[in-house]
């Protein structure tokens, strides 16, 4: 068999008629960069329209506009097509179907529906006349026009859960709904069709890879459950990778009971990974008993024997996975999961003995798949197409041993893009979207079988960051800031007074002194050494605790001056090495209500970024240099790294809050691992969260593709065109006491008991001790995050008085 020509994808999921064939390291001839090549633009440019899935540069606007905000927090790199800000005028640019602007499910992805598609034995759908790049699926649907009550104005975050020429939302009205059905923020939202369309957007990438190279397999993906275990979540996917046999992956007998009952499909793969034990093994083997594809990973070679035996008992024939140790490493944050020294698999001779082992009992053919990983969020697709050569490599070995492997498992390590960069080097990008993942995949696998004159495997990919990261979006509402050398503080200490020490009269000539860049340095230098002079003063009671806050304060003014020459850093000024990020460490300190320990652990552990914008008021030029602090009592509560132009920054640009009105913003991207490793640090439980589905069209989520693409306007009945399905309340104090084996009832008692003893001896009222008592009862049944505090100053007295008044 000849290997057809390598063709890869253009960034709609389409093939080039013609392309420069690879060279040995994946690059092409006459070209910058490959599929294996950084994509990326230099820094200080933005990016639009892909050509050959390479982002080229944008200039960036200068004047403040929405299509500057567009550009500042890079909405269009990380969005991925399922957000936009109104208003902005690039999002009508990326109505290409399936373009990294684009994802959205589009008619050919969707089996089963009529004459439209159809998909067989793994061959990419068969397209009608709405197919991509036909007239009609490049028209977007015309959208109906805002309600009255909506808050859908320019400068506000939408939704677009199928992609820009789908329906679309406003977040800020979604937030109306929420206040409406009683529900506090800090809240997740969860867009539950975005779930749907990452599913089908992998397998489609997949099948027209497969389509496209003619190869003699097809695919079978599964999802590991770990990455998100939620019900709502693994039910949306399961439903939606149903016409796919798409399957899951279990690495726990608490998630392989899930995954059993779930995983029914006789035609889907279920991977069990993780180490076992006897009842982990039996469990396993009851899907196979089932007459499922129930794949038992053999991560270690003393579990085969335990495999075969128990198998053997329950009188029924395994189907075993061998997973490899490869000597190819990942790339970014997990590089370290794979090589020679990696956590799990199999080293070369372990897979020798495995085989002796297989041969010795004749159960060859039991051996049904070979599985690698070598990292998540891999972050250069050289990486990829490596890994994926060794274990073909390795695959063609084991069938000419005799082995019956059918199925190719490259584990994990699909990437998501969170910074919008299309950078190989930064753990939070990748150089790569699916299509070119798929394609590239498949291609080296296919190579290396024809090279080897071995069959065609089918391939299974363990894709979880990629399904669940876009769905999830985390709203945190502001409640205040606290400013380092604010300008209220520096003017309470500028004018000077009689008989100031000498320490404050000379920090105040500093200040004076400071009257051009060249002095910046200097200026600088002898502010430092004035104010350690005064410290030092201070602790030998030499210096007023007065006198000291007034040459803090002038310190603070010198700061702020400097401010702006340590941002440009041009190599003309002298810029002492310590003042170098003086303007990140003199950020405002915005108060977000919420846990970083629990909705975004990710940043806090692995200093993962995630997108983090304001939902609204982006027509208006944010003033206010900042980081997030959460609400915990911890230091290290804070988020100080974020998506900026192209690239990230140490600080995030908001507005100044207005008294009487609410702020937020939202992290996006949170729906992988970051709702199932959140944790109770400071006694801060799960979030609400609301479930939104397209309004009537989710009926039939089939049609609605279909009629993105040729369809008249909506109903009217519901012209904001999304529904909240479901609504889960968050924890309340008494749900986290119980989980850390508190009584809820016992706490409350011995309350009673204390406020009885007050009341007996005087010092409290009855009717006071039994209001105290209620309000403590209340306490205990309430969300565990701040109420509403934010700038509702006016509101904040009628709660308090109307406390006080219930108290006395």
């Amino acid at each position: 068999m000849q290997m057809p020509p390598y063709r890869p994808p253009t960034p709609s999921g389409t093939y080039r008629a013609h392309s420069p064939s690879p060279t040995p390291n994946g690059r092409q001839r006459g070209s910058q960069s490959g599929p294996s090549g950084n994509h990326g633009p230099p820094p200080g440019h933005n990016t639009h329209a892909v050509a050959g899935g390479r982002v080229t540069p944008k200039p960036m606007l200068t004047d403040w506009s929405i299509d500057r905000a567009n550009q500042h927090y890079n909405v269009e790199g990380w969005a991925n097509g399922y957000f936009s800000i109104r208003g902005a005028s690039s999002s009508a640019a990326h109505l290409t179907t399936g373009s990294p602007g684009q994802p959205v499910a589009t008619i050919s992805t969707i089996p089963n529906l009529s004459s439209q598609t159809h998909i067989s034995n793994g061959n990419a759908p068969t397209q009608g006349d709405n197919s991509p790049g036909s007239p009609a699926s490049q028209q977007a649907p015309p959208q109906p026009p805002p309600s009255p009550t909506s808050k859908a104005v320019d400068g506000t975050m939408q939704v677009h859960p199928l992609g820009l020429k789908g329906p679309t939302f406003n977040i800020m009205d979604v937030i109306d709904d929420i206040k409406e059905k009683g529900l506090q923020f800090p809240c997740i939202v969860r867009f539950l069709d975005i779930l749907r369309a990452r599913v089908i957007l992998l397998n489609e990438a997949f099948l027209s890879a497969i389509s496209s190279l003619n190869y003699g397999g097809t695919y079978r993906g599964v999802y590991p459950i770990k990455v998100n275990q939620m019900k709502e979540v693994v039910d949306e996917i399961v439903d939606a990778g149903r016409p796919f046999h798409y399957g899951l992956e279990a690495g726990s007998k608490g998630e392989l009971t899930v995954v059993l009952g779930y995983n029914t499909d006789p035609e889907a793969i279920t991977c069990c990974n993780g180490y076992k034990d006897e009842e982990y093994l039996r469990l396993a083997l009851l899907g196979r008993k089932l007459g499922r594809k129930v794949v038992v990973i053999v991560e270690k070679l003393t579990e085969l024997p335990h495999i075969l035996r128990i198998a053997s008992e329950m009188s029924v024939e395994p189907y075993l996975g061998l997973r490899c140790k490869l000597t190819s490493r990942g790339s970014g944050k997990w590089e370290s999961s794979g090589g020679d020294f990696a956590k799990f698999g199999l080293t070369l001779p372990e897979l020798m003995r495995a085989v002796e082992v297989l041969k010795e009992r004749g159960m060859e053919r039991c051996a049904k798949l070979i599985h690698f990983h070598v990292g998540s969020q891999l972050t250069e697709l050289r990486v990829v197409k490596e890994a994926v050569m060794e274990g073909a490599r390795i695959y063609a070995k084991l069938r000419k041993m005799g082995l019956g492997i059918e199925y190719f498992d490259i584990g994990g390590g699909l990437g998501v893009d969170y910074i919008g960069t299309r950078s190989g080097e930064d753990g939070s990008s990748m150089n790569y979207d699916v299509h070119e993942y798929a394609y590239d995949v498949v291609y080296t696998l296919m190579r290396i079988c024809v090279e080897e004159d071995v069959p065609q495997p089918h391939v299974v990919s363990e894709s979880g960051r990629a399904i669940t990261a876009h769905h999830a979006l985390v709203i945190v509402n502001i409640f205040g800031t606290i400013t380092v050398g604010s300008p209220e503080e520096i003017a309470a200490v500028s004018t000077p007074t009689d008989n100031e020490h000498r320490v404050v009269q000379e920090m105040r000539n500093i200040v004076g002194s400071y009257t051009s860049r060249s002095k910046t340095a200097k200026s600088w230098q002898d502010a430092q050494a004035k104010k350690d002079e005064a410290l030092q003063m201070f602790k030998l009671g030499l210096l007023s605790l007065e006198d000291r806050a007034k040459v803090e304060g002038l310190y603070w003014a010198v700061a702020r001056k400097m401010m702006p020459y340590t941002k440009s850093r041009s190599r003309k000024l002298r810029i002492p090495k310590e003042a170098i990020d003086i303007a990140d460490k003199m950020a405002d300190q915005y108060m977000a209500n919420f846990s970083i320990f629990q909705s975004v652990v990710d940043h806090w552990g692995i200093d993962q970024t995630f997108p983090i914008i304001p939902l609204h008021r982006l027509c208006e030029e944010p003033s206010r240099d900042s980081i997030l602090v959460d609400i915990t009592c911890d230091s290290d509560g804070k988020v100080d790294n974020f998506v900026e132009d192209y690239g990230t920054d140490k600080t995030i640009s908001l507005h100044t809050l207005r008294p009487g009105e609410d702020y937020y913003i939202g992290i996006f991207l949170t729906g992988a691992y970051q709702d199932i490793m959140g944790n109770l640090h400071n006694m801060f439980g799960r979030l609400n969260e609301v479930h939104i589905y397209i309004g009537e069209w989710e009926k039939n989520f089939q049609l609605l593709l279909l009629v993105a693409s040729i369809a008249d306007t909506p109903d009217d009945d519901d012209p904001e065109d999304y529904y909240i399905e479901e609504v889960i309340r968050g924890d309340r104090v008494a749900d986290v006491l119980g989980r850390l084996f508190y009584n809820p009832q016992d706490l409350v008692r011995r309350m009673k008991e204390s406020l009885t003893s007050n009341i007996r001896s005087g010092s409290l009222k009855p009717k006071e001790g039994v209001a105290l008592g209620e309000f403590y009862d209340s306490m205990i049944n309430s969300y565990t995050y701040l109420k509403a505090i934010i700038y509702e100053s006016k509101n904040r007295i009628r709660d308090v008085s109307a406390l006080k008044e219930q108290l006395y």
